[in-house]
């Protein structure tokens, strides 16, 4: 069955007018620095009812209208009144005095293993503010700041971090490689893995970071920093138990450690 021509450019026309229909509204804070925060503006309609969100360096359709742009940030929310949008027009609403914040962090692949962030008051009493994950990004309120990491052994801090508007506070920390320990127990001279018990202690804690069992070769993958070993020796001679305390591990090296049972 043919269409007569009449119909089918009434259905174009009509397709083209409702495209028509919506405009759109661009976020942009400070560039590319800003684009791909976490924090998402409210486009709220003169209803009063939140009509789409945005994020920064992204674009939202809307019908026709006014509007008002609520962006909160991290201690702070700025607010822009008379936003018109007008039918196949781009909008665009920039922010310049927000500041941008984010904590990058790669292992040896070169993948940011995604450890907790907390950032706290520079003044006492330290309060937190908020908490995110590295390789994520925020927009803050002008403010200063103390920054921790957990990434190991201890983690990882800034101090005073000053959060400037219009500027990026970008914190980076070199790659975190796991370390690796191989424990060899003996007695007389001879190897007696076969019958000794290894566990591994985060120093001068009770918290297991391995643990090896008889009959396997004692070896370990472990966050760099301070271990205490502990030995069981099952093999009725020689010494029943021992512990070697405070074995640094550095980042990304390999550490072989004899535990004599004589």
């Amino acid at each position: 069955m043919r269409t007569p021509l009449s119909i089918t450019l009434l259905l174009a026309l009509a397709g083209m007018v409702g495209a028509a229909e919506t405009g759109n509204l661009r976020l942009d804070v400070l560039g590319d620095i800003g684009a791909g925060a976490q924090n998402a503006a409210r486009i709220i309609g003169t209803d009063g009812k939140v009509a789409a969100e945005v994020h920064a360096g992204s674009s939202v359709a809307l019908a026709p209208g006014d509007y008002k742009m609520v962006l909160p940030l991290v201690g702070g929310t700025i607010t822009k009144d008379d936003i018109r949008i007008e039918p196949g027009r781009t909008r665009t609403v920039m922010i310049d005095n927000a500041a941008v914040m984010e904590v990058i962090v790669k292992d040896r692949h070169g993948k940011d293993p995604g450890f907790g962030v907390t950032v706290t008051s520079s003044s006492p009493p330290h309060s937190k503010i908020t908490s995110f994950n590295t390789g994520e990004k925020f927009l803050f309120a002008p403010m200063l700041v103390d920054v921790h990491v957990d990434a190991p052994p201890q983690g990882y801090d800034w101090s005073a971090v000053a959060l400037k508007p219009g500027q990026r506070a970008r914190l980076s920390m070199g790659e975190v490689v796991p370390a690796e320990l191989d424990v060899q127990t003996m007695l007389h001279q001879a190897p007696i893995d076969h019958n000794t018990h290894v566990i591994v202690f985060r120093a001068g804690t009770q918290s297991r970071a391995g643990d090896s069992p008889p009959g396997t070769p004692h070896q370990f993958k472990l966050d760099p920093g301070d271990y205490d070993v502990y030995v069981e020796n099952g093999s009725g001679s020689g010494r029943p138990t021992a512990t070697v305390s405070g074995i640094h591990l550095e980042s990304g090296t390999k550490l072989e450690k004899t535990v004599p049972m004589d």
